[in-house]
């Protein structure tokens, strides 16, 4: 308790107690005003308590997603990230390559008919390799295969001609750009984003779609991406719904991290030596630990608008989930300091308001005992109150 204060204080008490005598006094010869001023007094501090002692609400998630085991883990999957939600709808951005050319296939009938018209169909369709790998292109064609499945089509080199009952279609890749993979510390590693341009061609008439894509091996196919860094942990930390804006997006997505990063707190050895331990992870533990070390932001043109869904890569490691149950550890020794002080504090003011009141029980001659009594008691429930709250 500040040493400055302790003056000031003690004037307050004694100023309380005189009040709270005069208030017994009045009430003695006046009961009706000890039936107005709680009414009047209780509901403003009804009002303080409630103020003072609202705190916010972090949920606790109980359902956790489980991985395959203790290296690694992948959401289960929850209905907006169910396989082929990409191919119903148009996405604003793929994962990859071969997923962005799969929507471009699926797509593919409506520049069709622009450039061969409502009414017909080609024969044939001729898919130009050029500089692509095959199997980007094989890719293609399966989606067409899906989408118009009585239209054959090949693979052919562009120097070969269309006729007049077929369309020719050509893949491009524009914009493409480099970038530094961000996950597990790669420096070197390399990701790339673009845009896929596909484009029918018939006779003197041509149309295009395009799709955009970012390297996201680890939304793509987890396992493979896990499988590649045995050494390592990681978690992916999904939207649990069909978001309406990237915020919420987002708001789910962390939520689902903290939720696992939990569990992972919870199984460490020190989370489980240390009494007081908060294990609940919040956002800003996620945000100010760095545990996020890529994230995949996606969404749809939705039949009602846009649908957002996002997932993040979260770092599980040992030495991350450790270092959080580092600072956590300290924060439960400093509430403990907290608590200490505080129990100090009033058992110091209750001291205070005892040697108060056999002051003024000397000074007025147990004339007024019975009333001192009582307001040194309600000032010590009072003190108690205003401490925990």
């Amino acid at each position: 308790m500040n040493v400055i204060m302790l003056p000031i204080l003690i004037l307050l008490l004694f100023a309380v107690i005189a009040v709270m005598i005069l208030f017994i006094k009045l009430c003695s010869k006046r009961p009706w005003i000890a039936v107005i001023v709680p009414l009047v007094v209780l509901p403003l501090f009804a009002w303080f308590f409630l103020s003072v002692s609202h705190r916010q609400v972090v949920p606790v998630y109980e359902h956790l997603h489980r991985g395959p085991d203790s290296t690694g883990s992948e959401p289960t999957t929850a209905a907006i990230w169910m396989p082929g939600v990409e191919d119903e709808f148009k996405a604003s951005v793929y994962p990859s390559r071969p997923s962005a050319v799969r929507s471009l296939g699926l797509r593919i009938s409506g520049p069709i008919r622009q450039v061969f018209g409502d009414q017909a169909s080609p024969n044939r369709m001729i898919l130009f390799e050029g500089a692509h790998d095959h199997e980007l292109v094989e890719e293609f064609g399966q989606a067409i295969t899906r989408e118009l499945p009585d239209i054959k089509w090949s693979i052919e080199p562009e120097t070969v001609a269309v006729a007049e009952d077929e369309v020719g279609i050509r893949l491009d890749l524009m914009k493409m750009q480099m970038h530094s993979a961000p996950w597990l510390g790669e420096s070197q590693a390399k990701m790339t984003s673009g845009t896929i341009q596909a484009t029918v061609l018939a006779s003197d008439k041509r149309a295009s779609i395009k799709a955009d894509f970012v390297d996201k091996p680890w939304i793509e196919n987890f396992y493979g991406f896990w499988n590649s860094r045995p050494n390592t942990r990681v978690v992916i930390a999904k939207s649990a719904g069909s978001c309406l804006t990237q915020t919420q997006a987002n708001s789910q997505a962390v939520e689902d991290a903290c939720a696992q990063l939990t569990e992972l707190l919870g199984q460490t050895q020190r989370a489980q030596t240390t009494p007081g331990l908060t294990r609940k992870i919040t956002s800003t533990d996620v945000l100010e630990g760095d545990f996020i070390l890529d994230r995949f932001v996606q969404n749809f043109d939705g039949r009602a608008g846009k649908i957002w869904r996002q997932a993040l890569l979260i770092d599980a490691s040992t030495g991350k989930i450790e270092q959080l149950a580092l600072r956590k550890a300290v924060v439960a020794r400093a509430m403990k300091r907290t608590w200490a002080r505080m129990f100090a504090s009033v058992v110091g003011l209750i001291v205070l308001i005892t040697v108060v009141y056999a002051f003024l029980n000397a000074a007025t001659k147990g004339y007024y005992t019975c009333s001192l009594r009582i307001a040194g008691a309600v000032l010590a429930f009072v003190v108690i109150i205003l401490f925990l709250a």
